[in-house]
């Protein structure tokens, strides 16, 4: 027998109707979230991030979005209180998580300094501002935090680095440093 409003009533004393009440908007906000959080992300966001080589600037640019996942560029570059730090960029790809949560993986290299590696981020996005921690996968703990802002600005980046972003899939792997170089490689500098 199927449910409706007056069994509920009669036999459940209205749970039915908000069991199915409660059930729609879990879903409705599960449909909607990650959606909005994604179509944000597309942009240019302007910032700083913290790894071994110090404070360094960062824009990271969105140029693709499509569901969950999205890709773009990653470019960092000297700031006034650390001259010392070379410009470089590479694509990278994402994914807004469930809950949430956005994870940014460092993939090709578009032009890179010597002894650099790509990073990982892992954050999160209030609309106008994303920050959250750096990573380097296979390197242990060298990097710290990233705090970045959208802005409506053209970003300032090396014309080398303004080149298409890839489909969006995920960051492969395969163009990186060998972990088997890794114990000669943690006197280099990282991004």
């Amino acid at each position: 027998m199927p449910l409706n409003r007056a069994s509920c009533l009669s036999r459940h004393g209205g749970i039915c109707m908000i069991a199915r009440s409660t059930a729609s908007a879990f879903v409705l906000m599960a449909m909607l979230t990650p959606a909005r959080a994604g179509e944000a992300l597309i942009g240019n966001w302007q910032g700083t991030y913290v790894c071994a080589q110090g404070k360094t600037g960062l824009t990271l640019t969105v140029d693709r979005q499509d569901g969950h996942m999205f890709s773009g560029v990653f470019q960092f570059y000297p700031l006034r209180e650390n001259i010392t730090v070379p410009e470089g960029c590479f694509t990278v790809s994402g994914r807004i998580r469930s809950d949430g949560a956005i994870d940014i993986t460092g993939a090709r290299w578009i032009k890179r300094p010597a002894g650099y590696i790509t990073v990982d981020l892992h954050g999160r996005s209030s609309g106008t501002v994303m920050s959250g921690t750096v990573a380097t996968p296979g390197y242990g703990n060298l990097c710290s935090t990233f705090a970045v802002t959208k802005t409506t600005a053209q970003p300032s980046t090396d014309a080398a680095c303004r080149v298409d972003a890839p489909a969006v899939s995920p960051a492969p792997r395969g163009d990186e440093i060998s972990l088997a170089l890794a114990p000669e490689m943690i006197g280099d500098t990282l991004p």
